[in-house]
């Protein structure tokens, strides 16, 4: 009889106790000496991470302001600073026009189109003279038109005081001219029904009417506020659509007040250190500079606990102040 030689199977073993901890333990020793090596890179590789993300939210900050501000209504920039808040506040412009004055010259001496006037309360039309704004930048309901701002402290000039500006009612195409004729109403939902423009000649003053027959279509002012924090966690927040103040007022201050319930914010930048905001317009020059500069913080993990790495970033903007 034959039988089947049985396999012969080599004995197996694992690792002792011993063998597990020396591994351990050389394991550990490679470990630490490769982290002695890797710290430093990944710090640096963290802390330039963290220095471009600062460099980023300043710069797309400060572009978004000048880039506003290159739109701003002449003479509407003013800034105020106080108590660790910077407030910069304009008009924002769309566009813009010439309007049909009473001087204008048309043939056969009779004026066809609508002149806007400054003297009539009642008179609530006028044309537009030559092409129209077209979309989207077309004359819209709800809209202010403002003629010749000059700014805070002048009489009939200053739109933050509302006694140049006024509200587009409707617009219209005139069917015996072909051109544009806007109808407006005053900013006061009281008197509606007076031209804000008009100087009555007992007041006894001239109005204030654009010598080039000039008007811009503006939007409610904008503010750009900035809270200053000497530990980094300040703020820099943009707010809109708070109405027309005759002097400049922090719109934080304005939140929750149902006079201004349409108020809205939006933020810019945190881990904000400090602002400086500067408007100069100098005497008998249409021209503005506006200064911008903004510091941002952030905790230096490397150095004390109060250790705070900056970046400072800074603008000037060219604003062209012809009314």
């Amino acid at each position: 009889m034959k039988t089947v030689a049985q396999r012969s199977h080599p004995r197996q073993r694992g690792f002792t106790l011993v063998e597990a901890i020396v591994v351990m333990v050389i394991t550990g020793i490679l470990s630490g000496i490769m982290v002695l090596f890797i710290r430093q890179p990944v710090k640096n590789y963290a802390d330039a991470a963290g220095r471009a993300d600062m460099s980023d939210t300043a710069d797309l900050a400060l572009r978004r302001m000048s880039r506003e501000l290159h739109s701003a209504l002449p003479n509407s920039i003013r800034v105020t600073v106080s108590g660790g808040v910077s407030l910069l506040e304009f008009i924002p412009t769309y566009a813009g026009g010439q309007y049909v004055a009473v001087e204008d010259n048309v043939s056969g001496g009779s004026l066809t189109a609508a002149p806007l006037s400054f003297t009539s309360t009642s008179a609530l039309t006028f044309s537009i003279s030559g092409p129209v704004p077209a979309a989207p930048y077309a004359i819209r309901s709800g809209d202010y038109v403002v003629v010749y701002n000059l700014g805070p402290g002048f009489q009939d000039a200053d739109a933050y005081a509302g006694t140049n500006m006024a509200l587009v009612d409707t617009t219209a195409i005139d069917a015996t001219t072909g051109g544009t004729t806007v109808t407006i109403k005053n900013i006061s939902p009281s008197t509606p029904a007076i031209n804000p423009f008009a100087v009555p000649a007992a007041a006894g003053r001239v109005p204030n009417a654009s010598p080039g027959h000039r008007f811009q279509l503006a939007r409610q002012p904008v503010t750009f506020r900035c809270q200053s924090n000497a530990s980094g966690q300040g703020t820099l927040t943009r707010y809109w659509n708070y109405s027309f103040l005759p002097a400049q007022t922090d719109p934080a201050t304005l939140v929750g007040n149902p006079l201004y319930s349409g108020l809205q914010s939006a933020m810019l930048a945190n881990n904000v250190l400090a602002c400086d905001f500067s408007v100069s317009q100098p005497a008998n020059q249409r021209s503005g500079l506006v200064g911008l500069t903004i510091a941002l913080a952030r905790s230096n993990q490397g150095g004390a606990a109060n250790n705070l790495e900056t970046l400072t970033l800074a603008d000037q903007v060219h604003v062209d102040n012809t009314p």
